[in-house]
């Protein structure tokens, strides 16, 4: 099953605090509706629920791909985002002009996964991104080292979810992906 999250593509729904409830009840679905094993995967922004979902419990294996997760959320971060990314932030959080750097945080709070990572149970869980990207930072990604059952990657030479390195990266998801819905 293949979705826009809220705030993207033709979903009308803003990105905002209800959003985990909508991946939640999407997760449910796509249970019920196949062979009740599910495995999340998310990219750019989007990456942010599979840690949702990874962390919770809520899905059997997640993948996220240049998700943020906590500190890309920080003042500082959000204050620099480039390439028109501040705005489109802003518009999936359904501003009508540009959010203001107060605005931008308090929208940004839901998606802060601290709670979750705090805790020292998740289901499997595959995190990738460029070593070099511009929106997501670093710890972003390395919060995830050390937990049970996770694989982490940091792919120098590359920025926001590896996109130039996509022909070696997909071969390591599709590959964990695999062994994950066969265990």
């Amino acid at each position: 099953m293949a979705f826009d999250h809220p705030g993207t593509g033709e979903t009308t729904a803003p990105l905002d605090a209800f959003a985990d409830e909508v991946i939640a009840g999407l997760i449910s679905q796509a249970r019920q509706a196949g062979n009740g094993r599910v495995a999340h995967f998310g990219l750019s922004f989007g990456g942010n629920f599979p840690a949702l979902s990874g962390l919770s419990g809520l899905s059997g294996a997640a993948i996220g791909l240049g998700g943020p997760v906590e500190a890309s959320f920080g003042p500082e971060n959000l204050q620099r985002l480039m390439f028109g990314m501040a705005g489109i932030g802003g518009n999936a959080d359904g501003f009508t002009a540009p959010p203001t750097p107060a605005q931008q945080i308090d929208a940004a709070r839901p998606f802060i996964r601290r709670a979750l990572l705090d805790q020292h149970a998740n289901a499997p869980m595959l995190v990738i991104n460029g070593a070099d990207d511009v929106h997501v930072v670093q710890a972003d990604t390395l919060v995830f080292q050390g937990r049970p059952d996770t694989e982490v990657h940091l792919i120098p030479g590359t920025g926001h979810v590896a996109a130039s390195k996509l022909p070696e990266v997909m071969p390591v998801i599709i590959s964990w992906l695999r062994a994950r819905l066969a265990a």
